[in-house]
């Protein structure tokens, strides 16, 4: 998945230069935009317990390129799962913080790839590489599909996990936005050799004046029945 990942982003680049040659790709961003996005997320099953929250900084370079900066901390309750970077199966409360820095690839508009890189500190203490790809689909209709992925591979025990959602905007105002698909993980490699998954159906809401998203995910699969909740803010400035 992480190759690609590499494929996805020179096919984004290469697709951006052609698709905007007459506004040169390389040509500084002026005014600038600086957003900072907060986030937290929490998932809970009989097997495997985890929350993580943190922050996001993105500044603009050129039009369709931007500079990321993120930083997570993560705790984990019990058990092992899609997310967990440790070698063995966690015995006791464990936590540990995540510092990430790449770019931002966004050729045209709905389409966006994140590369990052980083390392853990604490519990965990091996670099992560990272991949977050979306894009809008149908965006002139009155039902827009959003696909998103998201690639990681931790070095700690040599496992790579993905996420994957599917997305349909269900319904729009002034105020709100609600969706509703599918989505799940699947995760494998390292020392835990055979693959494992899990799915189930995703709601979302978006609050237009609060730039706040509230998503909803329960399903079932290795780290059997099991429920997912994330809230994410934005806050943006021109520069």
């Amino acid at each position: 998945m992480l190759r690609t990942i590499a494929v996805i982003a020179a096919l984004l680049v290469t697709i951006a230069v052609d698709a905007r040659a007459d506004d040169d790709f390389f040509t500084i961003r002026q005014p600038g935009h600086l957003s900072l996005t907060v986030f937290g997320s929490g998932f809970g099953s009989d097997t495997y317990g985890t929350t993580h929250a943190g922050f996001q900084l993105e500044q603009t370079i050129t039009n369709y390129v931007s500079a990321v900066g993120r930083v997570t901390a993560y705790q984990v309750y019990k058990g092992e799962g899609y997310d967990s970077p440790f070698v063995t199966e966690s015995t006791g409360f464990r936590t540990f913080e995540r510092f990430q820095g790449g770019i931002d690839i966004t050729p045209i508009q709905g389409v966006s790839l994140t590369v990052l890189g980083g390392h853990d500190v604490g519990d965990a203490n091996k670099a992560v590489i990272e991949g977050d790809f979306t894009s809008w689909l149908f965006m002139h209709s009155h039902h827009p599909v959003n696909f998103s992925f998201s690639s990681t591979h931790y070095y700690e025990n040599g496992v790579t996990s993905t996420r994957i959602d599917l997305r349909q905007i269900l319904y729009s105002s002034g105020k709100w936005i609600f969706l509703a698909g599918g989505g799940g993980a699947f995760w494998g490699g390292g020392q835990e050799g055979k693959p494992n998954g899990q799915g189930g159906p995703d709601l979302g809401v978006f609050l237009r004046d609060w730039h706040t998203s509230i998503d909803l995910q329960s399903g079932y699969g290795s780290s059997h029945l099991y429920g997912l909740v994330s809230v994410t803010k934005s806050f943006g400035w021109d520069e």
